[in-house]
């Protein structure tokens, strides 16, 4: 059964078509042969994605992994499909802090419309800077960080609401 993933802010379907001998995977219809080798010293991974080896950093918080790749940053959250149906057109109106941090640049203005996956914030925890993108179409209601302002773990950071009929 396929699952909702969410990298970057941008929702993406994920189904695991093997599990061995190696792991392959379809993410959004396009398929990935992934294998593993073991970590070296420093914590580190290499990855084999169809073919092409990845140095990879990961660490889980709750639903959600923060993953280096070479020199590139992501957060993936997870959602089960059913979850992601059952929570339908209410899903995504308050965006919260994943992890403690700081804001670094702040894209989303009052009032104004966004699509699912428009970035809306930038921030930066654990040395790392993600990108906060829309869950759902909407429009800001309220900003609820600035600037250089921090945040703790489960913060409300801001809040959309359907976009009028």
């Amino acid at each position: 059964m396929p699952s909702i993933l969410t990298l970057d802010g941008a929702p993406a379907e994920l189904d695991v078509t093997a599990r061995r001998p190696l792991l392959t995977l379809q993410v959004d219809g396009q398929a990935y042969t992934v294998e593993e080798l073991p970590a070296d010293e420093d914590g580190a991974r290499t990855l084999l994605i169809n073919g092409v080896p990845y140095t990879v950093w990961r660490t889980r918080e709750g639903d959600r992994v923060h993953v280096k790749l070479d020199d590139a940053y992501y957060s993936v959250g997870y959602q089960e499909a059913v979850v992601a149906a059952a929570q339908g057109g209410n899903a995504g109106n308050e965006i919260r802090a994943d992890m403690p941090g700081m804001v670094v640049e702040v894209m989303a203005s009052l009032e104004a419309e966004v699509n699912a996956g428009d970035a809306l914030l930038v921030i930066e925890s654990m040395k790392m800077q993600i990108t906060i993108a829309a869950p759902r179409a909407g429009v800001v209601e309220s900003l609820h960080v600035e600037r250089n302002g921090s945040f703790q773990k489960g913060a409300l950071l801001l809040s959309l609401r359907a976009l009028a009929e």
